[in-house]
């Protein structure tokens, strides 16, 4: 008699394996919206019941994000185009909450830092996180289709990808309702595209990487720091003559087509067809990048130093190519990382004192990716791997004492500073009742199950 086929599953791949490592991380930590997260949906809240963008109706308590006008409105200062990502998950809590039996969830919700909500907004906030957390997996499976177009093979990728997610500031901020999610995953779209155009010189691909990156500016303005390396991606694989030309022709269409947009969205809400203001000042010196890379307070490189080895790579990879005379896709990943610092870096408000850390540079990892990939290749193999591990672990651990209440913060900010605000750590080491507690402060999720 045959025999009947037994049932396998297929084993999982490196990649996969780090993709729910990093699903997991966010399903356990997971912060709800946030502050800032509450500017949008209150948007999105008055454009579905009230048909206008004036949230002095639609607020609860939170005024992160938030504007006057002159006609004595108050506005988001946000772009629009987190508004539209957030739509579709928006109307899918609201639907959901027509669906459930009456008696669930009847009296409402609490959600920090807002206080108890009616049932339809928890399901609303909770369908907006989970695509948050779903963009941040979708960008770290772009980064991993560029490296492998690149190249780099698949234990390597899957590296390099999971020191991008728990090696920098997305360790945090996958777990709050902000726009940093999606602007990652349009980063690292744009980062594959580029290297797709590269490859192939396709007029269209250049098309598309402009509407990526305009459509990263609706999102978050700073996105356009990335403006410059893709301009110098954008050339196909031999540029010169007229193909070059339309190419870039091509990405400035699709580039610009998103933000015709702006003025629109900003005359309806403050009847101007200017910004209504963001706040803080400009001022460029040869010290803007260092402001945000290296500066005691929230520099990058201290908190998370891992992202200091892969900056390295990048270095050495784009000093490879121009000594050359080839500037390649190092070098454009250079040029995006150091386009990012050095435009925030400029800002007033580059420290975020208000925050977790260093935010701002999260539009630059998908670039940074690829200098862990570099870094992963040097030899000795054994002494980079092993530093980048305990530079990555050693992020992690600040991560988490924070966010746990072990490393108390310096009034009146609500999170740690510098490094030495985990001096405590040190002089009174927690216990493993104090890491409970901790954890439960840290996870609605532990806390639930405990």
């Amino acid at each position: 008699m045959p025999r009947a086929p037994s049932l396998r599953l297929a084993p999982l791949t490196p990649l996969t394996v780090i993709l729910l490592l990093a699903g997991l991380h966010m399903l356990v930590f997971d912060r709800g919206l946030g502050g800032d997260g509450w500017a949008s949906f209150a948007a999105l809240e008055s454009l579905v019941e009230d048909g206008d963008l004036y949230l002095e109706n639609n607020l609860r308590g939170v005024d992160n994000g938030i504007v006057p006008t002159s006609s004595g409105h108050r506005i988001m200062q946000y772009p629009p185009g987190i508004l539209l990502l957030d739509l579709p998950p928006f109307l899918a809590g609201r639907e959901v909450d027509c669906l459930l039996p009456a008696g669930w969830l009847a009296h409402g919700f609490d959600l920090p830092p807002v206080g108890r909500v009616p049932r339809r907004v928890v399901l609303e906030v909770a369908a907006i996180v989970l695509t948050r957390n779903a963009a941040t997996l979708l960008g770290l499976f772009f980064l991993a289709q560029a490296l492998q177009r690149l190249g780099v093979g698949e234990r390597r990728v899957a590296a390099a990808v999971a020191l991008t997610f728990f090696g920098g500031p997305l360790l945090f901020y996958s777990l709050v309702g902000m726009t940093h999610a999606p602007t990652f995953a349009l980063a690292s779209l744009l980062f594959f595209l580029l290297v797709r155009q590269r490859e192939e010189g396709r007029i269209g691909l250049a098309l598309a990487a402009g509407g990526v990156l305009g459509l990263a500016t609706l999102v978050r303005y700073g996105a356009v720091g990335l403006l410059p390396a893709a301009l110098l991606g954008v050339p196909p694989s031999r540029p010169g003559g007229r193909d070059a030309a339309r190419g870039v022709l091509a990405f400035g269409v699709g580039f610009i087509l998103p933000l015709l947009l702006l003025p629109l969205y900003w005359h309806a809400g403050s009847g101007e067809w200017g910004p209504p203001g963001y706040g803080g000042t400009w001022h460029f010196t040869l010290a803007s990048p260092w402001n945000v890379l290296l500066s005691p307070q929230h520099g990058l490189f201290l908190f998370h130093p891992a992202l200091l080895l892969a900056a390295l790579g990048l270095v050495w990879m784009a000093g490879a190519e121009l000594a050359r005379r080839a500037p390649g896709i190092g070098t454009v990943a250079l040029l995006g990382f150091l386009g990012i610092a050095v435009l925030h870096g400029g800002w007033s408000e580059w420290a975020n004192p208000g925050g977790y850390g260093q935010r701002f540079l999260i539009d630059a990892l998908p670039f940074l990716g690829l200098g862990f990939a570099r870094v992963l290749a040097a030899r000795p193999r054994w002494a980079w791997r092993g530093t980048l591990a305990l530079a990555t672990g050693f992020g992690y651990l600040l991560f988490f004492t924070a966010v746990a209440g072990l490393a108390p913060p310096p009034p009146p900010y609500p999170w740690p500073q510098r490094l030495a605000d985990y001096r405590s750590l040190l002089t009174h080491p927690p216990g493993p009742a104090e890491i409970w507690m901790g954890m439960k402060q840290a996870s609605l999720l532990v806390r639930r199950i405990a």
